[in-house]
């Protein structure tokens, strides 16, 4: 089994400055300090097996597909001047090229009829910038299988340009195209599935379609894995990702108190031996595949304590500073290595250390997983 590899993104890398103006007023939004997260959770990162960048790995894409990417980044008023622009990327460095690629820059054309009378030309130019910041979080654009991926499609309509550059960061870090693509009209979002070696979960409710969902299962039952398919009633604000409100580990989950028997929640459980399970609460559900559940109270999922990370294969776990005390008052009696790393920067933006890092697997034919 090869180590695993960690996939993650400094957000000002892929946030300009001027985003942080705009993200909510009165927010304390501070680059300097989200950038110091990042760097706090790559080191931790890197204790148990190489780290990736969303960023760097586009930099080492072949460069006739980084510069494809870069053209189709830029958006203009006409036809001709999209071409020159277009153009004028050939030679640049790939480094260059990535900056194009996250920022995807657009002009804007103003006419003014009486600017001809002072200057040779007939409008006014401004200049946009979209930027791809989801990539903060590159949890969302893809699932992990265990040797392959299921690629994400997202279901915020500002959001699918990222997908497009992570299918090709993920290409280039696994040598191969992602194994799963759900189908047209489906959206399948990464902070909707986690496994262990013993269990995996999939949620469907803000973002994951039913029929994704359901397409996700025989791919993670490898192995008689069971998988537990939760229908989320409660769509509560702000909680509209599996992560947001449940993390699971090995034998255990961390999972907000609230939901465990909460009549707008099902669970199914779909095992080999016995095909899917009637509708259960998710106590049941948990119950039924020997998971052991630990409550969380609403100020603890408040505070993040279900967006943890277990790292793979081991029995440590990285949370965020804000919820270490839940965490470790709930793991430490279950042999536990807490691993905190402050990450209040990246809670502004409705998410936290899983939502940060994903994992990457290599694919079978490898043999590395």
């Amino acid at each position: 089994m090869a180590p695993t590899r960690f996939l993650l993104q400094d957000p000002t890398e892929v946030m300009p400055a001027e985003m942080g103006l705009f993200i909510d007023v009165g927010s304390g939004h501070d680059p300097a300090r989200i950038r110091s997260e990042s760097e706090a959770l790559r080191e931790t990162l890197a204790r148990f097996g190489e780290v990736l960048t969303v960023r760097r790995v586009l930099e080492a894409a072949p460069y006739a597909e980084l510069l494809e990417l870069a053209r189709r980044a830029i958006g203009a008023p006409t036809p001709a001047r999209l071409k020159s622009a277009q153009d004028v990327l050939h030679g640049w460095p790939a480094a260059d090229l990535a900056e194009i690629v996250v920022r995807q820059p657009g002009l804007e054309l103003h006419e003014d009829p009486e600017i001809a009378a002072i200057s040779p030309d007939t409008a006014y130019e401004s200049y946009v910038l979209r930027p791809l910041y989801g990539l903060m979080f590159p949890r969302d654009h893809y699932v992990d299988l265990g040797g392959g991926v299921a690629l994400a499609r997202l279901r915020r309509r500002d959001r699918v340009r990222e997908t497009t550059v992570l299918e090709r960061v993920l290409r280039v870090a696994r040598g191969c195209p992602a194994e799963h693509v759900p189908a047209e009209g489906l959206f399948l979002e990464g902070g909707d599935a986690t496994a262990t070696g013993e269990l995996a979960v999939v949620g469907c409710g803000f973002r994951t379609s039913p029929e994704a969902a359901a397409g996700l299962v025989p791919l993670l039952a490898k192995d008689g894995r069971p998988v537990l398919v939760l229908r989320d009633g409660v769509r509560a604000p702000g909680e509209f990702h599996l992560d947001h409100w449940f993390s699971l580990g090995p034998g255990l989950a961390l999972i907000a108190r609230d939901r465990l028997d909460d009549p707008r929640m099902t669970a199914v459980v779909h095992s080999g031996s016995g095909g899917p399970s009637p509708a259960l609460s998710v106590r049941e559900g948990l119950a039924r595949t020997g998971t052991v559940a630990l409550p969380l109270t609403p100020a603890e999922v408040g505070a993040f304590a279900a967006n943890v990370f277990f790292v793979p294969g081991t029995r440590s776990v990285i949370v965020s500073e804000a919820a270490r005390e839940a965490v470790s008052r709930l793991l430490d009696p279950h042999g536990f290595e807490i691993c905190p790393v402050p990450f209040d920067g990246h809670h502004l933006q409705f998410g936290s250390v899983h939502c940060a890092v994903n994992t990457l697997t290599a694919p079978q034919q490898e043999d590395l997983t």
